[in-house]
């Protein structure tokens, strides 16, 4: 035991102080880098927590159908703001821009008459200008459908629990 004792007082002394300060040097970076890595974890696991309590908040405060349908039900266009020159051409034009828009719903053709064609595919109709019989086409509405992703979220999910399996 004495020998072994000797033999490691020896091996110590054989040190110059460069070889101390190489392995001082050397235990502090691992020792920093371990602690590097500690708070890295921690944040990991902090910005988690906070994920998951924002995902809680949203989904209890915010309904997307009720706002959706709330849309399809009031959808109206964006007036148009016109400058004064356009206010002055408006006012001097044959027909205003508004009565083009409210006639272009109660405008439509009426037939008089079907003729036979040569070619079977096309069919010739006699347009009657002086009926007053309107046809009006109703206005296609806006729908807003919502893409459902179930699938997506369950497959991110389990993406996530298998990251947290091998983590461990």
């Amino acid at each position: 035991m004495k020998e072994v004792i000797k033999n490691l007082l020896g091996f110590m002394y054989s040190f110059s102080m460069g070889d101390y300060l190489f392995f001082i040097g050397t235990f502090l970076l691992i020792v920093l880098f371990i602690y590097v890595l500690y708070l890295i974890k921690l944040s990991d696991e902090e910005e988690k927590e906070e994920k998951e309590e924002n995902v809680s908040v949203t989904t209890d405060d915010f309904d997307l159908e009720a706002v959706t349908k709330a849309i399809e039900k009031d959808y109206k266009p964006e007036t148009i703001r016109l400058t004064p020159y356009e206010v002055e051409q408006e006012q001097n034009a044959i027909i205003s821009y508004d009565e083009l828009v409210n006639k272009k719903n109660t405008v439509g053709i009426d037939y008089d008459d079907e003729y036979a064609s040569e070619i079977p595919e096309i069919s010739i109709k006699k347009i009657n200008l002086t009926s007053d019989l309107t046809k009006i086409e109703e206005e296609p509405k806006l729908a807003v459908k919502l893409m459902q992703y179930d699938k997506e979220e369950a497959f991110l999910k389990a993406l996530k629990e298998l990251q947290e399996k091998l983590s461990h």
